[in-house]
C-alpha cells in the first residue's frame, strides 16, 4: 500500500472536491433521479475535477443509498473484480437501466429512456390486472405486499398517481372490508387509508368475538332458568331472618270482624281536625270532641266539672 503523504493529501483534496460538488445520490427506484442521469452527474464530476479511474468507483458507490446500497453491498461488488469505471458503469445499468434497444449481447449503452418508462408502466399493467387480495390474507399482510409490488411501480408522470395508488388498494381489500372504507380522495394518503383498513378489521374480529361469547353465554343461561323453575326457589335466594326482630305476626280475622269491617266502610269516614258529633259512648259536649288520625284514647283526667273525653293520637 503506497503511503507517499503527498498522494494522501492529493486524495483527501479530491474527495472533498467531491462531496463539495454535491453529487447526487441514487436510491435503485429512479423516482428522485433515473439511473441514466445520476450516472451522467458522476462523470461529469469526475471530467471537471480530473479525478483519477482508482478512485471513480468508490465514490461513486459511496452515492448509492436504500435499495441501491444494500443492492451494492450484496451482489454488484462481487460482479467487477476489476473495479472500473466501466466495468462500474455496465453492472449498474444491467441492475437497474431500462431494457436493451438492440440484441442480448449490446453492453448497454445503446438504451432509451422512453422504452425503459414503457416496460415500467406494463409491468404495472400486469400486477394491477392479477391484484388481488388471497382468500386467507391478513390485511396487515395486504398492506405490506402492496407496498412492495404495487406501489414502487405506479409511473409517477400520470395524472394524479396518488389517488391511482389509493384506488387501487381500496379494490384489493375483500368486500367485507371494503364497504367500510372510505373512498379515495386527493386529500388523502396511502398510510390513512392502510390505517383505515387495519382498523376495519380490527373492529371486525372484535364483533365476530363478541358475536361468539353471546351465542355461547345464551344457551347456559336459558338452561339455568328452566332448571330454578322446575326445583324452585334456592335455599340461599331467601332472606336470612334476624333472630333478634321480632317474628311477623300474622293475623287471621274473624268473620265477627269481617262483618265489623263492612260496617265501618258504610259509615263515611272524617277528615283530620274535623268534629265529630255523633259519639254513642262519648259524654259531655260533642263539640269537645276532638277527631284525630290513630287510635282513640279517652282522657278521664279532666279538671273541669263537666266531664269531657279528649281524643288524642297515638303514633
Amino acid at each position: 500500500m503506497d503511503m507517499d503523504p503527498a498522494r494522501i493529501n492529493a486524495d483527501c483534496a479530491t474527495v472533498a472536491a467531491f462531496y463539495g460538488s454535491r453529487p447526487l445520490l441514487y436510491d435503485g427506484t429512479g423516482r428522485s433521479v433515473t439511473v441514466s442521469a445520476w450516472l451522467y452527474d458522476m462523470e461529469m464530476i469526475f471530467y471537471t475535477f480530473h479525478i483519477e479511474d482508482r478512485l471513480q468507483v468508490s465514490l461513486a458507490s459511496r452515492c448509492l443509498i436504500a435499495d441501491a446500497r444494500l443492492w451494492w453491498m450484496t451482489y454488484g461488488e462481487q460482479q467487477m473484480p476489476s473495479r472500473t469505471w466501466a466495468h462500474f458503469r455496465a453492472v449498474v445499468l444491467a441492475r437497474y437501466g431500462p431494457i436493451l434497444m438492440g440484441g442480448p449481447g449490446d453492453d448497454g449503452q445503446y438504451r432509451d429512456p422512453e422504452i425503459y418508462r414503457d416496460m415500467h408502466y406494463r409491468r404495472y399493467q400486469s400486477f394491477v390486472a392479477d391484484w388481488h387480495a388471497y382468500p386467507q390474507e391478513s390485511t396487515g399482510h395486504y398492506c405490506c405486499r402492496f407496498q412492495e409490488v404495487i406501489l414502487p411501480y405506479i409511473p409517477q408522470d400520470m395524472p394524479h398517481p396518488q389517488l391511482q395508488a389509493l384506488v387501487i388498494l381500496r379494490n384489493g381489500v375483500p368486500p367485507r372490508i371494503r364497504r367500510f372504507v372510505k373512498k379515495p380522495t386527493i386529500e388523502r394518503t396511502v398510510g390513512d387509508m392502510m390505517d383505515d383498513i387495519l382498523q376495519v378489521e380490527v373492529t371486525a374480529h372484535m364483533a365476530q368475538a363478541d358475536a361468539f361469547m353471546n351465542e355461547h353465554q345464551e344457551i347456559p343461561a336459558q338452561e339455568a332458568e328452566d332448571q330454578m323453575d322446575a326445583e324452585g326457589p334456592a335455599d340461599d335466594l331467601i332472606a336470612p331472618v334476624d333472630p333478634q326482630e321480632d317474628p311477623p305476626v300474622i293475623i287471621i280475622p274473624s268473620d265477627d270482624e269481617d262483618e265489623e269491617d263492612e260496617e265501618d266502610d258504610m259509615e263515611p269516614e272524617a277528615e283530620q281536625g274535623d268534629w265529630v258529633e255523633d259519639i254513642d259512648d262519648a259524654e259531655g259536649d260533642p263539640e269537645e270532641i276532638l277527631f284525630h288520625d290513630g287510635d282513640w284514647d279517652v282522657d278521664s283526667d279532666a279538671e273541669s266539672d263537666v266531664s269531657m273525653i279528649t281524643l288524642e293520637v297515638i303514633i
